[in-house]
């Protein structure tokens, strides 16, 4: 069974072209390649803020994001990348959210994207949004199938604690109407109740980009180096992190990512043995893990790290290296492999711990544990099971 495929992303392809990957990226991408997947209409995230909107008109609009385009107005524009994928970036969710899906239809009609003896595949990762189950009910001839993956708890997310209402209002309409639901936690399963089908797929790794290492040292501070990757925010502990640093003058902290608005790092820049080095591009972090001595997640453990599977945990296990966390969702599954603290005491523990009992055998262990945990697998598990709703319809 082949499929066409709209896909209404969590991101701009912009921001993935600069380096800028997560789950949404790494499943598409892999949908791409399989020969299943006739051809793909991503579409980019869907403003709902003038400030967002502005950003994504000036940059994602106005200028070039590569690809040929294939159509523009004074709101939209649709881009063509490959053989397979057309990227569609529009600023129309601002004014009227029917008014998006209504001109998805008529590009994709006009310029005949779709092979209408496909099935469609309407597949979200952005509840923010979700009027496209009665729109696309009766889009095409052929059969349309919706499908949700979910990255987390929006509801718990900090930066959209203004839209908790109509994300829950949202979550309950997903349930309902979803020919099948995916999750990245297991935890998550339980937000959607009345799901006709549901999953949790945990996130993945690309194996071969995490070999990579660097000719010369790039990060140039002492060891042994104690090192994180992933965004500076609201989820991380700071009070453990500086605990840490004070506990441990001879090592480094190192981190590796974008500080958010708002969030307030001065104390710990002030720590002479924290480093922050700013946002790193993905093809990069294999060349930072890997100077690691041990990695961390050090997460405060509530509702939203609840429903999150760290993608950085698979990234370290796949180079190899030692893991000190907090007991947030999704660690258990390497529980034999990786140092889990309750305490800021014992999380210190557990780095001394971690650089003591490391070696070449264990590091080989820790890239053993997810070779099956790779992005191919997800997307076949995931192509399976819609295979089998399909069929049996």
């Amino acid at each position: 069974m082949k499929y066409n495929i709209i896909m209404f992303n969590m991101s701009e392809f912009r921001e993935w072209k600069s380096g800028i990957v997560n789950r949404n990226y790494h499943i598409l991408h892999n949908l791409l390649e399989k020969d299943q997947i006739n051809k793909i209409f991503a579409v980019d995230f869907l403003p709902y803020t003038k400030k967002r909107s502005l950003r994504i008109y000036l940059q994602s609009i106005l200028k070039s994001t590569g690809g040929k385009r294939i159509y523009m107005d004074l709101t939209s524009k649709l881009s063509l990348h490959s053989d397979k994928l057309c990227v569609y970036s529009t600023i129309d969710s601002i004014f009227s959210e029917k008014k998006v899906y209504k001109k998805i239809n008529k590009i994709i009609k006009k310029k005949k994207i779709f092979n209408d003896k496909y099935p469609i595949l309407i597949w979200s990762y952005f509840p923010i949004f979700s009027g496209y189950f009665d729109f696309f009910k009766n889009f095409s001839v052929v059969k349309t199938i919706n499908i949700f993956d979910t990255v987390d708890n929006w509801m718990e997310h900090p930066n959209f604690t203004d839209y908790k209402e109509r994300l829950k209002n949202n979550y309950e309409i997903i349930s309902k109407e979803s020919d099948y639901i995916f999750t990245v936690s297991k935890d998550l399963l339980n937000l959607f109740p009345k799901a006709k089908n549901k999953e949790w797929i945990p996130n993945g790794v690309d194996l071969s980009h995490f070999e990579k290492k660097a000719d010369k040292t790039i990060i140039h501070a002492g060891h042994p180096i104690i090192g994180y990757v992933g965004t500076i925010e609201k989820r991380l502990d700071f009070e453990l992190i500086k605990y840490l640093s004070l506990k441990n003058p001879e090592k480094s902290i190192v981190l590796i990512g974008p500080v958010w608005k708002n969030v307030k790092v001065d104390e710990l820049k002030s720590q002479n043995n924290v480093h922050f080095l700013g946002r790193k591009s993905y093809s990069e972090l294999p060349y930072y893990i890997n100077e690691f001595n041990v990695s961390i997640i050090p997460h405060k453990v509530d509702k939203y790290t609840k429903s999150m599977n760290p993608l950085k945990l698979y990234e370290y296990l796949a180079c190899g290296k030692p893991i000190v966390t907090t007991q947030v969702a999704g660690v258990e599954k390497f529980q034999e492999l990786i140092y889990a603290a309750k305490t800021k005491e014992e999380f210190n523990e557990k780095i001394n711990q971690a650089l003591k009992e490391n070696n070449k055998q264990l590091e080989t262990k820790r890239k053993e544990s997810v070779q099956n945990e790779n992005w191919k697998n997800r997307v076949n598990q995931m192509l399976e099971k819609i295979n089998n709703i399909t069929n049996s319809n």
